[in-house]
Parts: C-alpha cells; structure tokens; sequence
C-alpha cells in the first residue's frame, strides 16, 4: 500500500527562486531546459510529500529552529522546505552554487 502524499504550500520566497530559475534557464539554456528542470523539480516535490524525513538539516541551518528545516537536492537546485502537520511548506528553491546565508539574511531583512 502506498504511503499518502502530504499536502504542500509553495510559499511567496519559493515562488521567487522558483521564477527567478525559469527566467535564468530559459534565458541561458532555453525552454527545453527549463521542462527538464520543471520536470525533475516536481519529481522532488512529490518524493518530499512521501518521504518528507528524507532530507537533511542544512548546514548553515544547524541548531536553529530546532532543525525543522530541512533540503533536498534536485538537480543543480536545492529546496528548502519545514513539515508542519500534514503539510510540506516549501521556503526555498535555490541553484546550489548561491551563497545561501546571505540569501537569507536578504530575505530576513525584507521581512522586517
């Protein structure tokens, strides 16, 4: 019997990376690209709703929010994300290769 997905919210910090992604994929690599890094990226979503321990606490997020935080990779891409209840919110898609502590400190200082 298969395990149930969870439900999933893309938060507004997700729905930027993610646009942000398109828009540098398309731009640089074309839309081909961009369905084959859609694609794989809702390939993790899925395996996150099913298997949501499956992923580790970041490391620059170790010790904080008592490590409820958690990534996965996909890709060139890794996806923040937090389980609360039966629901996967996901905080961050971002490429690898970005500085993701000041990425959050960005995010931080916008929200306040």
């Amino acid at each position: 019997m298969p395990v149930p997905l969870l439900k999933y919210r893309v938060l507004p910090t997700a729905r930027i990376g993610i646009d942000e992604l398109r828009s540098y994929i398309v731009r640089t690599f074309g839309w081909d690209t961009w369905r084959q890094t859609s694609a794989r990226l809702q390939e993790t979503i899925a395996h996150i709703r099913q298997f949501p321990e499956s992923g580790h606490v970041p490391v620059e997020l170790e010790g904080f929010f008592e490590d409820s935080f958690r990534q996965v990779l996909s890709g060139n891409n890794r996806i923040l994300y937090q389980v609360r209840g039966d629901t996967v919110f996901l905080h961050l898609v971002v490429d690898v290769r970005r500085d993701l502590p000041s990425l959050l400190q960005r995010i931080v200082l916008r929200l306040m």
